[in-house]
Order: structure tokens, then sequence, then C-alpha cells
């Protein structure tokens, strides 16, 4: 979990949030309205469950965005006596050791194994509606299965994000103060 904000930017003064929800053509939720809704309907669970409501008239606006990435993760043992050799590494794929003389030496090389994952994040930002400047802004990640974000992991990243922000702007105050 990642967040910035401005540091000057009185946070007090947000009571009531509206959702921004026009879209760029390139934005994946634009199409995935189910994920959309899913995120939109998290968010808005966290900010109402700490305080605050949705208005016609907003103090603040919520922006989001989802991506996920396709990674890949190396990882290895080491080298030392008994951890080469091919085989399977840990459950995750194939090991392989050292080559020798043509030949793999048994047990002499590290065991190497590669994981293939889907790498998502949800960014939400808080822009205000005066200057239509952003003052907040939060990206979390997390490993996902599937097209997108599930139900939990929606709800999870929703959890995560409002509690930085609140963090953050509760940071603003205490310097004010």
């Amino acid at each position: 979990m990642k967040s910035d904000y401005e540091k000057n930017y009185d946070f007090s003064k947000l009571r009531t949030f509206a959702f921004k929800t026009d879209r760029a053509s390139n934005d994946p939720l634009s199409t995935n309205t189910i994920e959309a809704g899913r995120i939109q309907s998290a968010l808005a669970a966290q900010l109402e469950a700490n305080g605050f409501s949705q208005s016609e008239n907003p103090d603040f606006i919520v922006a989001f965005y989802s991506r996920t990435q396709q990674k890949t993760q190396v990882q290895s043992t080491g080298f030392g006596p008994g951890f080469g050799g091919f085989g399977y590494g840990r459950g995750f794929g194939w090991g392989y050791g050292i080559p020798g003389s043509g030949r793999w030496r048994w047990g002499l090389g590290p065991e190497i194994w590669t994981t293939n994952y889907t790498q998502g994040c949800v960014m939400a930002d808080v822009i205000d509606p005066r200057t239509n400047e952003l003052v907040w802004r939060g990206v979390v990640k997390d490993t996902v299965n599937g097209i997108g974000q599930s139900e939990k992991q929606a709800n999870q990243a929703a959890k995560d994000l409002v509690k930085s922000f609140l963090k953050d702007a509760k940071k603003v105050e205490t310097k004010k103060a």
C-alpha cells in the first residue's frame, strides 16, 4: 500500500463524497462494469463506515482505477550440496542443477524455479471538486486470479485505501494543531 497527499490541504472539511464515473476508453473498467461496480460499492461502504456520506454536492470526489499485469517471480535455494539436481522446486515449477561436462551434476547447483501470477492494483484518487486538483492518491497491489478483483479482494483493497486516507488526513491535522 502506497499513498501520497497534499501536505497543506484541510482534510477536516471533508464530510461528503461522490464518485467520478466517466472513464477513458482505454480504461479496463470502462468495459468491465462488474468489477467497477464491485470496487465502487466496496469504497462507498468503507467511506460510509468511517462517517462520510454520499452527496450530489460533495466535499470531495473519488476516482478509482484498476489494472492487472502478468508477473514472473524467480526463486532459488542458492548453492550448496543437496540443493541442486533436477526435480520439482517446492511445488512451484521445475528446478535445475548447474550443468558440467555436458551433464547435470546432482546436488552441486542451486535449485531455481519460477512462478507466474497476475498482479492487480486498485488506485483511488481524492479530488477537490472546487479546484479539480488531486489532494490524495493511494495504490494497493495484490495477487489476483481469474479476470480481475474478487469481491473479497475489492473489499480488502477498499479497506486498505480508506484506512490509509484517514491516516494521511490525520497526519495533516496533527501538523496544523
